[in-house]
């Protein structure tokens, strides 16, 4: 299954060809891209040198701009700062998270990103205090989790 999902992504990459695997759905040169960027950062794997990782994740960034693999890559490189390197790294993951949200203000990661800085602030921090109580104006989330928020 994952050799069929590798062919139909490189068709997708292919120069000349407009559809991605020929089944009428258009992609932008933005989102084959970023395609192509994913492919590499796959290569690498999840114990790739994460300074490779990282700088592959920021070229999506800055490169894939309205994507979703480049909303995706903030979360990937918060992620990153936290389980990737020797030390974890949370105020440069706090700042993707933040970066993300900026980003992309409303999108259906918008809840999940609010809440992994929940996580990633302190609790005295008003930063925190401020997204809790937006999460839990969230109708979005389901009524067990904006509950569980304090």
């Amino acid at each position: 299954m994952r050799k069929i999902f590798l062919a139909c992504l490189l068709l997708c990459l292919v120069p000349g060809v407009s559809y991605c695997a020929k089944i009428s759905i258009p992609i932008s040169e933005v989102e084959r891209e970023a395609l192509i960027l994913r492919v590499e950062l796959n290569r690498l794997g999840s114990t790739g040198d994460p300074f490779e990782r990282e700088a592959i994740l920021q070229k999506i960034i800055d490169r894939c701009k309205g994507t979703e693999e480049g909303e995706a890559a903030y979360w990937d490189l918060a992620d990153l700062y936290l389980d990737g390197f020797p030390e974890e790294m949370r105020k440069e993951a706090r700042e993707m998270l933040e970066l993300c949200l900026r980003a992309y203000p409303n999108t259906n990661r918008t809840s999940m990103v609010k809440c992994k800085l929940v996580d990633l602030y302190d609790n005295n921090d008003p930063r925190r205090a401020e997204l809790v109580k937006q999460l839990k104006n969230d109708k979005t989330l389901p009524n067990i989790l904006r509950a569980s928020l304090n």
